[in-house]
């Protein structure tokens, strides 16, 4: 169904450089990507600001309706 999303994924981005690098691979990516606290909170992952803002959230989720792990393997948190 339309809006839902195929691929979640929690991320983790420590500094400034990775959500700069973050934003740089999701922009590359044409179907929207979404970077969500896992509750309410939710911003573009191919806005900057929005990424600098979601570093403060307790969990990081990426969400996009295209299965875009290879892209974004370096910052998927592993168990």
């Amino acid at each position: 169904t339309k809006g839902e999303m195929n691929m979640r994924v929690q991320i983790r981005l420590d500094t400034m450089s990775d959500a700069q690098r973050f934003v740089e691979i999701a922009s590359h990516i044409p179907e929207r990507i979404t970077v969500t606290d896992g509750n309410d909170l939710r911003v573009s992952a191919k806005s900057l600001l929005g990424m600098l803002h979601a570093m403060e959230f307790e969990e990081l989720w990426c969400e996009c309706d295209k299965d875009i792990y290879q892209n974004i393997e370096r910052f998927v948190v592993i168990g």
